[in-house]
């Protein structure tokens, strides 16, 4: 997994290099006033976050389908693939 880090928001200012350093080892929390304000995350991790939702979007649309009476059930699916690709 990784380890999420915590420092506080004016770090960003002051201790900048510090900050992008901490983000190679997992999200840093920025806190004001001793509250968590918001968490910062590296591209990479961002990109990695934001796939995984696509992910789970394109399963709720899916489900929504099926319990909406939509979508083919596994063998009817593979039977018209089969007939598309002639094999």
């Amino acid at each position: 997994m990784f380890a999420t880090q915590i420092r506080p928001v004016t770090d960003l200012r002051n201790h900048y290099s510090e900050v992008e350093s901490d983000l190679e080892r997992g999200p840093v929390v920025l806190t004001k006033n001793g509250y968590g304000a918001s968490v910062l995350v590296s591209i990479g991790m961002y990109d990695k976050l934001m796939a995984r939702q696509a992910i789970y979007e394109s399963i709720a649309r899916s489900e929504a389908e099926i319990d909406a009476g939509g979508g083919l059930d596994a063998r009817k699916a593979l039977s018209e693939m089969r007939a598309t690709l002639h094999v």
